[in-house]
């Protein structure tokens, strides 16, 4: 039983995207509706984050244990080839290349993409 109270008491810091926060902070606002009818109504949503349900509802449900936060801003470099695709740059045993795959694009926080940037290249979000 001690334990249980100790576990209670460790609080849990979750990071999301912005719109993740601002949506979550939308539905906890429930204006103009119940707590529940906010949460039913975006239920879809609410399973579709990947950190699980029950720390979602606990959240939305003001628990002082859990606490969401955006996390930072990644970046990526892009470009159209002579084909017409879009690519993403890359690295190689160190040296810059190019994916035609999104999943390894380099990514990085704005800063280190500026390092990077060419006038070939266009920097975007990376979601």
């Amino acid at each position: 039983m001690a334990q249980q109270k100790e576990d209670n008491k460790m609080e849990m810091v979750y990071e999301v995207s912005q719109s993740v926060f601002d949506k979550l902070q939308m539905i906890k606002a429930h204006e103009g509706t119940s707590l529940i009818e906010a949460i039913t109504f975006n239920a879809q949503f609410i399973k579709s984050i990947k950190i699980g349900n029950k720390a979602v509802l606990r959240y939305l449900a003001d628990d002082p244990a859990i606490e969401f936060k955006v996390k930072e801003q990644l970046y990526r470099l892009s470009r159209i080839d002579d084909a017409g695709d879009k690519v993403y740059m890359t690295f190689s045993f160190g040296t810059p290349e190019w994916t035609i795959l999104e999943k390894f694009a380099f990514t990085a926080p704005l800063e280190e993409i500026k390092k990077w940037k060419t006038p070939a290249w266009e920097i975007e979000k990376a979601y």
